[in-house]
């Protein structure tokens, strides 16, 4: 496939949208998110549905979440850190084999019927860790692995992968569910996250890390909060990053109880719900990356950031499954706007500070693991339709205020 990939791609007049794929080592790293995004698209329906067979309750599967997002707010900063410093590969290579053997604990003790709920709370917490520490290096490796001019398309394409494991993941593990078990759809998982691993030892160059500071931890930690703090464009695009991961991203996570509470779906119909949400970001994504490097970046964010919430409040009060499955399609297409804040970034962030700024960037997606919790504590105590379209509405309020009537993301030239 990588050798195919190549000769398509080593053609004059190769299609725009998949030019990054001629540097060889990106190509691996691709093949390599591609393996990790479906790994974690089943990791999470996965788990979730575990949970509710374990427990039959939408707090507890919110707990679960909270537990794996609370080292990711705890760690993901020193996780930028670290990959401002030390060989990014070896990091992804370390933390994926790490996330590989948990998962494949999880199913053995799933398939000889030992597993219990503190299980759970374990490998959560030791999986948001790992996540908190990978996620940096994985973003801010992507322009170690490419040229400039080919950053956003990168980007892009990498993102779109991400999404396509999205569709793929749940579907899959909705699947396996169903079909032979939660075991060994654990099992499946933990593979998936092996391939990750293997394609990573192939990549061969990636730029040498800058030689090292004498600042310590702590005055690297410092130095990049000053950074976005006082970055104006900085801070715009991460804190509705922040607001979009509390209070609008806690959806995904919820999906499955909220399938079997309010549409009364099963593990298969909830996957495909989480399918829909994934095909929509697909599609966003395949559309930024049809523009190549586009000078209006900043309208089509604007576009993405408002389609996100507006999407989502009609999401909460969808009654109907099929309904529900559009809703979240256009859900997911608001998305597009987390590949192109990455690529902003990217391309506007000093070198020395992108591990930093990628991280902060990346804890965003890791409050959605925290909201999780609140969101699924309202729809207990009152509904999933007033959970979800309070986080929504919260959302929209801080993307006005900081999309529109600031004039940073309006003026906005990259």
């Amino acid at each position: 496939m990588v050798a195919l990939l190549a000769q398509l791609t080593s053609v004059r007049h190769r299609v725009q949208i998949f030019r990054s794929l001629r540097h060889r080592d990106f190509r691996w790293f691709w093949l390599s998110t591609t393996a990790q995004a479906a790994a974690r698209g089943m990791q999470f329906l996965i788990l979730g549905w575990l949970v509710l067979v374990l427990t039959d309750s939408s707090s507890q599967l919110g707990l679960v979440v909270f537990l794996y997002g609370v080292p990711n707010l705890a760690f993901v900063l020193f996780g930028g850190i670290i990959a401002d410093r030390i060989d990014r590969r070896k990091m992804l290579i370390g933390t994926q084999a790490a996330v590989s053997a948990i998962i494949f604990i999880l199913a053995t003790l799933m398939v000889t019927d030992s597993i219990v709920i503190w299980h759970l709370y374990a490998a959560t917490l030791l999986l948001g860790t790992l996540q908190a520490i990978n996620m940096p290096a994985r973003m801010a490796i992507v322009s170690d692995l490419v040229e400039r001019d080919d950053l956003m398309n990168a980007v892009v394409l990498n993102s779109a992968v991400m999404n396509s494991g999205r569709i793929l993941g749940p579907a899959l593990a909705g699947g396996l569910i169903e079909l032979y078990g939660i075991g060994a759809a654990l099992y499946v998982n933990a593979f998936c996250y092996l391939i990750s691993v293997v394609s990573l030892v192939v990549v061969r160059h990636v730029s040498a890390i800058r030689p090292g500071r004498k600042t310590s931890i702590l005055g690297d930690l410092f130095a990049g909060l000053r950074f976005y703090w006082k970055t104006p464009a900085v801070f715009t695009m991460i804190t509705i990053g922040f607001a979009m991961g509390f209070f609008g991203m806690p959806y995904v996570q919820i999906l499955p109880a909220f399938a079997k509470d309010v549409l009364g779906a099963g593990a298969g119909e909830a996957g495909l719900l989480i399918t829909g949400a994934g095909v929509g970001s697909l599609v966003g994504t395949v559309i930024l990356a049809s523009l190549g490097d586009s000078p209006h970046k900043n309208r089509v964010l604007l576009i993405s950031i408002f389609g996100f919430g507006v999407s989502l409040l009609v999401f909460a009060w969808t009654q109907w499954f099929w309904a529900t499955w559009l809703t979240l399609l256009f859900v997911g297409m608001g998305t597009s706007m987390i590949p192109m804040i990455t690529t902003i970034l990217q391309l506007t962030v000093p070198t020395e500070f992108q591990g930093r700024v990628l991280s902060l960037w990346y804890l965003s997606a890791g409050l959605m693991f925290v909201g999780a919790l609140p969101m699924a504590m309202v729809a207990d105590a009152v509904s999933w339709p007033i959970a979800i379209t309070g986080g929504a509405i919260l959302y929209l309020l801080i993307a006005f205020w900081l999309g529109l009537w600031r004039p940073t993301l309006r003026r906005l030239k990259v």
